[in-house]
C-alpha cells in the first residue's frame, strides 16, 4: 500500500494504522489535494477502524490540509472507526487551538498515548 501513497507513510502498530506526512511543510496546494485522495482512500480499507496521524516531522500545516482532516474525521465516524493525531509540534497544536479544532480531534502528546487510548477503547 505504502508505494501507493506520494504525500504519507503508512505504518501499522498492532491493529492501528499510523499516518506520518512525508511534507515538513503542508501547504501546496495540488499536494494536499492528493492528501486529501491519500486519506480517504485509507478509511476504504476495511483493516483501518484506528486510524492515527502523527504530526512528528510537521512544521507547517495549512487551513487547506486542516479542511482534508474535517472531511477524513467525518468519514471515519460515519464507518464506526476512530481518529487520533499526535505528536503536533506546538506552532500546529496552536492552529488547532485557534480554530478549536482541538474539540473535533482527540490529540495526544506521543503515539505511546494514542495507541493505548485505541486499545482501551
Amino acid at each position: 500500500m505504502s508505494s501507493e501513497l506520494e504525500c504519507l507513510e503508512l505504518d501499522r502498530v498492532e491493529s492501528v494504522a499510523v499516518i506520518k506526512f512525508r511534507d515538513k511543510k503542508v501547504m501546496d496546494p495540488s499536494r494536499i489535494e492528493q492528501l486529501g485522495k491519500e486519506l480517504l482512500a485509507l478509511i476504504e480499507n476495511e483493516d483501518n477502524d484506528c486510524l492515527l496521524i502523527n504530526f512528528d516531522n510537521v512544521s507547517f500545516f495549512s487551513s487547506a490540509a486542516i479542511n482534508k482532516l474535517i472531511v477524513l474525521e467525518k468519514q471515519v465516524r460515519a464507518k464506526g472507526g476512530k481518529l487520533r493525531l499526535c505528536n503536533l509540534r506546538p506552532e500546529v497544536r496552536d492552529l488547532f487551538s485557534y480554530t478549536s479544532l482541538d474539540q473535533m480531534f482527540q490529540i495526544d502528546q506521543e503515539q505511546t498515548e494514542s495507541i493505548e487510548a485505541f486499545q482501551q477503547s
